[in-house]
């Protein structure tokens, strides 16, 4: 993510293109991993939770060779838009935190201004 803040900084469209490609290739090294009923039954008592922040790569589903049957997201789908649902307000904590110095009295700040945001 650093080296692809940079080169989007720096506005440099091949180099881009080149990491892109460079990921694409990393990824292709774990077509091995697919998460599926079968490893999910070695968990306690075969109940262990799937998790992915979405979106996910389901085989047969969103692409040919996804991370998850679509058994195993199917089964665990409610739970993990729930936990997806907090994706944009984790983004939002990380980027205040690396913007500001002291976040928390920041928000302390707009709290006690108590600002209205739509009129």
């Amino acid at each position: 993510m650093e080296e692809r803040t940079e080169l989007l900084r720096a506005n440099d469209h091949e180099g881009l293109k080149a990491l892109e490609k460079q990921c694409l290739a990393q990824n292709a090294q774990h077509k091995d991993w697919h998460c599926t009923e079968e490893m999910m039954e070695l968990t306690r008592d075969g109940e262990a939770l799937y998790m992915h922040c979405l979106p996910a790569d389901i085989s047969g589903v969103s692409c040919k060779e996804g991370e998850v049957t679509e058994g195993v997201f199917e089964k665990y789908r409610i739970a993990t838009y729930k936990e997806a649902s907090w994706k944009p307000y984790i983004i939002a904590a990380m980027i205040l935190s690396r913007k500001y110095a002291k976040p928390g009295a920041l928000l302390e700040q707009l709290l006690k201004e108590a600002q209205e945001r739509v009129k």
